[in-house]
């Protein structure tokens, strides 16, 4: 499983120019596989260079034998040749390249986006893949993405303020490219300023600063029926940018956070917040939550978000819009 530290290293070797002979991308998360291929289409050519070495071929249509054929070609004028293989995943024949990866032409950069897929590391093409140093690249847990986003926002010569970050992957979950948006727009907006504060990703319009995600979650853990309510209402105003769906899992999300708290035998916010895995800036919200919410309360917690999740699927749901039934489970998980 490649991490976000393999993601940078290959990085790095391509701005350095260290190239190898294939890469071969694969695996859920599209949004590492289309950087490294970007970075590469930027750096191996110069404009004037890729006139005559730089193809691109899509697996639905291509042919292994062409492609390869290809790659056996030098390049003119250039120290490289490019070739990208788009949807390689729909390559037929794919296991037709071992031979070649045997002995790669070393002039030729091969490309291969394989997304969506993995090849199996028990079969040839796996174990050829794995000398190569194959990216497989999966989909990030939450707590993977706020490192991402910290690496991220840090490469662009940023900082970015805890509760600015807090709001983004609890608001766009794992989308990376959705999160990379925001930072794209805040970026665009704030001048000469290299810190992101929360007003600036609320000025990129992808988010409410008042009326999201995380600010339900923190009303409902305060058991703030008032101002849960009016979260409540703005998203049954706007139920395309807040599905309920999404909503549930961040209920979820926060509220398995602080059941965790409740197993903690340190009372030090630092220890707590590294035990359960998150940042110190936010751990005092989530233990003054666990006061509010003691265990037998979360047991009705999590009764009532399986309850709900099944409801939001049509069991037992009847009629009910998605925003009543989210200003049902809000009463009930408060009350």
């Amino acid at each position: 499983m490649a991490s976000i530290a393999d993601f940078q290293k290959l990085i790095t070797e391509i701005k350095s120019r260290s190239f190898r002979p294939v890469y071969f991308l694969e695996g859920e998360e599209s949004y590492f596989i289309d950087k490294i291929a970007k970075k590469l289409e930027s750096t191996v050519l110069t404009e004037a260079e890729k006139a005559f070495n730089f193809q691109v071929v899509y697996g639905r249509e291509a042919d292994v034998l062409d492609i390869l054929s290809a790659a056996k070609r030098f390049p003119m004028m250039a120290e490289h040749q490019l070739i990208v293989v788009r949807e390689a995943q729909f390559l037929k024949g794919i296991d037709g390249i071992l031979d070649y990866l045997e002995n790669p032409v070393k002039s030729t950069v091969l490309v291969f986006l394989y997304k969506n897929k993995k090849v199996s590391k028990a079969t040839k093409l796996g174990k050829a893949l794995k000398k190569h140093g194959a990216f497989t690249s999966n989909k990030l847990y939450e707590n993977e993405v706020a490192a991402w986003l910290s690496a991220h926002v840090k490469s662009l010569k940023l900082t970015i303020r805890p509760e600015a970050a807090q709001l983004l992957v609890q608001t766009m979950g794992s989308d990376l490219q959705k999160i990379s948006g925001e930072i794209d727009k805040a970026k665009a907006n704030i001048g000469e300023r290299t810190a992101i504060e929360l007003d600036d990703i609320a000025r990129g319009g992808g988010i409410d600063k008042e009326y999201n995600v995380f600010e339900l979650t923190k009303s409902v853990g305060k058991r703030d029926l008032v101002q849960s309510l009016k979260i409540v209402n703005y998203f049954s105003s706007n139920p395309k940018d807040n599905p309920f769906v999404l909503v549930l899992i961040n209920l979820y999300n926060y509220f398995k956070k602080v059941h965790l708290i409740h197993f903690q035998k340190s009372t030090n916010s630092t220890e707590v917040a590294k035990a359960i895995g998150m940042s110190p800036y936010f751990v005092n919200e989530y233990i003054a939550a666990a006061r509010n919410y003691k265990p037998a309360k979360m047991n009705q917690v999590f009764d009532l978000l399986h309850e709900f999740d099944l409801k939001s699927k049509g069991i037992e749901g009847g009629k009910a819009t998605d925003g009543e039934l989210l200003t049902e489970l809000v009463v009930r998980l408060i009350k």
